[in-house]
């Protein structure tokens, strides 16, 4: 018998590797400065982010401590996907550097704001205090989805870290995925 998910009784755990994440005490917050962004000036973050990609070592300690914001913005009262400029910027940012998958947390909203950034769509109100993203082509999503993980799987080849964390990230990111893109909107949250 297949061990549940305490979050839904009875339900399988589909992923069970992805339970097998070590404890993330420490993320690593990226700023992205909104002049950088305005210059579409991708050199000093991508400069950063190359850090973490360069060595076995650093790609280990970093595995999913990553997260981002954009600084400067606050007074804009538009969710950052739909900011012309920051799409911009962060799609020359995420050509040039691939291996967000592996650098994502998976906790909180690091890899949907990814999605959001890089895939069209809309803002969506699920209730008065609360806005989703409907993605405007759920097979952009699946392009980028795949682009992310074979540029993944060449991260893994070159540095040559473990099948095992391959596969422990790929089903992290494959359970975050499938809870996106089914209906689990919280309770709550519901109108």
């Amino acid at each position: 018998m297949n061990p549940s998910d305490a979050s839904q009784p009875g339900r399988p755990i589909r992923y069970p590797r992805a339970r097998l994440s070590p404890a993330k005490d420490e993320l690593l917050i990226l700023a992205i400065p909104r002049d950088e962004v305005e210059a579409g000036d991708i050199a000093p973050v991508a400069e950063q982010l190359g850090f973490l990609s360069e060595t076995r070592e650093m790609a280990e300690r970093w595995e999913g401590r990553l997260s981002f914001v954009f600084v400067g913005w606050d007074d804009d009262p538009r969710e950052t996907a739909e900011i012309p400029a920051i799409r911009d910027y962060f799609a020359a940012l995420a050509l040039a550097w691939p291996y967000w998958l592996h650098f994502s947390e998976k906790v909180g909203d690091s890899l949907s704001h990814l999605l959001r950034l890089l895939c069209n769509g809309r803002v969506e109100p699920i209730n008065p205090n609360l806005v989703g993203w409907r993605f405007a082509d759920l097979g952009e999503v699946k392009r980028e989805v795949e682009r992310q993980f074979h540029a993944m799987q060449g991260l893994y080849a070159e540095l040559g870290l473990p099948d095992a964390m391959q596969e422990r990230v790929s089903e992290e990111v494959a359970q975050f995925l499938e809870t996106v893109f089914t209906d689990n909107t919280p309770p709550e949250a519901q109108p």
